[in-house]
């Protein structure tokens, strides 16, 4: 079965090296006169100096060393202040701390107190280690990286070798014990996201989703005795009034994941949402122009996305006369999917956190800190329009504090 869109299945191969690092985001060194004596690691005390840390990435910032000096930290005389994460441990006013020891060189994440997870053997390991994560997310940007292959394959390949490289960067960390280091692999996971699906072209979808994507959408979202069923509409099922060809092919060609918590699929021939629902269409409905679309599936909050056939556009109903949600949902079909993705992607690993297991791993590294954090951006990026305003239904379940948010 074909993707769809036009992007082409290559063995083209993709390295951290195609994207020329991170030569843009700028770089914090420390001024000779700004290293405390209690710095007398002499390979950490040049590095400083001569070549310096990214000002931010990897969800690390480093810019408290921008002033050109480095603080100690009060508690602890020998180690210092390098920045902080840019995610906060639960009810945390501040990010975890990233600590240089003076004395070994070595690089923690940590806190105010003895507690701290080994983050890198050293600063050119940190900032080698940095980089990496970035360049996985920047080469997916590329239409050509990996000959334009995208998808769940491409995004465990795309892993696999960062993961090569990170250990080749540090191996003193990675191959410390059979616990993961901290941090770096939840960096990555949400740094490969960006590898799920190209933009689509001019006149065509929103994205190129490939089969491979919903396959794997069914499977994390499936019901037991249900999961990884995708449902492919025949052309003939498809009614005259859904003439957006993006959405047909997608309807046919790639399918629908079935199951899903979010987004129920309607697996019988479409209908209209006045056929549908006539209960809701009797003439005093507050978004009449919804009557000739198309009942595409359920959506929470007992409501249905309703499809326009003309544009591919999904919308919500007014059902409940109040204005909200507002009508936008996403762009198109191809935006729903790809939206889900990434948000099942980060909830199954949120769930794999669950129960304090992060904290039965490292003593301050918690993994659902940091995919709390990025989850409304990350889907917001898929259709920015989904998160225009606060009435937009997307925005209102990531601001739904009463259910946790999206990953609560």
């Amino acid at each position: 079965m074909g993707r769809l869109g036009s992007g082409g299945q290559g063995s083209g191969r993709w390295k951290s090296g195609d994207v020329g690092g991170m030569g843009d985001v700028g770089c914090a060194r420390v001024a000779a006169d700004g290293l405390p004596s209690g710095v007398v690691h002499p390979g950490s005390r040049e590095f400083l100096i001569r070549e310096g840390l990214p000002l931010s990435g990897a969800f690390l910032d480093f810019g408290v060393l921008g002033d050109g000096a480095l603080a100690a930290l009060p508690e602890a005389e020998r180690l210092f202040v390098l920045g902080e994460t840019e995610y906060c441990a639960p009810f945390a006013a501040a990010g975890g701390l990233v600590l240089l020891d003076g004395t070994t060189g070595e690089v923690f994440l940590g806190e105010p107190g003895p507690r701290r997870d080994l983050l890198a053997s050293g600063l050119p390991a940190l900032a080698g280690l940095v980089r990496e994560v970035e360049a996985v997310a920047e080469a997916a940007r590329r239409a050509d990286a990996l000959n334009g292959r995208r998808g769940p394959a491409a995004v465990a390949e795309v892993t696999a070798g960062a993961e090569r490289r990170m250990r080749e960067i540090d191996p003193g960390l990675f191959g410390r014990s059979a616990t993961p280091p901290a941090h770096w692999g939840t960096a990555l996971l949400v740094r490969t996201l960006g590898w799920g699906a190209l933009p689509g072209g001019p006149g065509g979808p929103a994205y190129e989703v490939g089969p491979e994507l919903v396959a794997e959408l069914a499977a994390l979202t499936g019901e037991e005795g249900g999961a990884g069923l995708v449902h492919r509409y025949r052309a003939e099922e498809l009614p005259d009034g859904l003439v957006h060809e993006p959405t047909r092919r997608l309807l046919t060609e790639i399918g629908l994941p079935l199951g899903g918590a979010m987004f129920g699929v309607c697996e019988e021939p479409l209908v209209t949402m006045a056929e549908a629902y006539p209960e809701y269409f009797d003439g005093e409905e507050e978004r009449p122009y919804q009557r000739e679309f198309l009942a595409l599936g359920d959506w929470p909050t007992d409501l249905t996305i309703a499809l326009d056939g003309v544009t591919g556009r999904l919308e919500l109903p007014d059902w409940y006369d109040d204005g909200q949600p507002e009508a936008y949902l996403n762009r198109d079909l191809s935006a729903l999917l790809y939206a889900l993705w990434t948000y099942e992607r980060l909830r199954a690993e949120w769930e794999r956190w669950d129960c304090g297991r992060g904290r039965d791993t490292w003593a301050v590294f918690d993994p659902q800190s940091l995919l709390s954090t990025v989850v409304d951006r990350l889907v917001e990026a898929v259709d920015p329009e989904a998160f225009a305003s606060p009435g937009c239904s997307w925005r209102l379940l990531a601001e739904d504090a009463h259910m946790g948010g999206l990953l609560g």
